[in-house]
């Protein structure tokens, strides 16, 4: 009787839901719009996600390895080199790098607008690092020693994701300096999961695809801005 009553009392009890933990790259003010975004989409398929904060050169690696349960904002490919990691198919954002200088200069070649300038980037963002390998550069930690180094005339340009709050705070604090548009690509960054939880895949893909289609994605990150 009493394995009876006790199984009575679990069943009644209503389903915890499932947490996940999933690293996010630290010191960013975009990955932290970005990590508002992902727990939307989560409670959407009754999953709970906790946010662990990490350096990015560390946060596929961790997520590969399942020190963390996935990723959070990253390029396509990433797969290719972390096998453990499937990635959501649907982006999360659509990240926009973006020439901010204190002299306007032409832009609209993209990535080689930057080949005769110095240019200040954050350490780790694989793209960007790409994408300057050739060009003269200063890799800093985060967007806020970056703007230092540009005001102090450490670089001729800065390149952050556009609605960067850092940067549009510092474009109202001094009018000279300015973002430089087109930005240079716009690349759709995703959400990637340890292979153990691969059935939750579409899942996010459509909670993602349906806050697109309701604004909360525009409400959230002033994405279609």
């Amino acid at each position: 009787m009493k394995v009876f009553i006790a199984l009575c009392i679990c069943l009644a009890l209503p389903a915890r839901a499932e947490e996940l933990q999933l690293s996010v790259m630290s010191r960013s003010n975009t990955h932290a719009d970005l990590w508002r975004a992902a727990e939307v989409a989560f409670q959407r398929v009754g999953v709970k996600a906790v946010v662990r904060e990490v350096s990015p050169e560390r946060s596929a690696v961790l997520a590969n390895e399942g020190g963390t349960d996935g990723d959070v904002g990253r390029s396509s490919g990433l797969e290719q080199h972390y096998p453990s990691l499937v990635r959501v198919p649907e982006p999360i954002y659509h990240y926009a790098p973006t020439a901010f200088a204190y002299r306007r200069f032409d832009v609209s070649a993209g990535w080689e607008s930057l080949r005769s300038h110095t240019v200040c980037i954050r350490r780790g963002l694989r793209q960007t690092e790409l994408h300057t390998r050739e060009v003269q550069r200063q890799m800093l930690p985060d967007e806020a020693a970056m703007l230092r180094m540009l005001a102090a005339g450490g670089c001729d340009v800065a390149i952050i994701e556009r609605n960067n709050n850092l940067a549009r705070a510092a474009m109202e604090a001094d009018p000279r300096l300015q973002r430089l548009l087109p930005p240079m690509e716009v690349m759709p960054l995703y959400i990637y999961l340890n292979k153990r939880h691969a059935a939750l895949v579409p899942k996010l893909a459509a909670a993602l695809r349906q806050m697109r289609a309701d604004g909360s994605m525009h409400r959230l990150l002033g994405e279609g801005e």
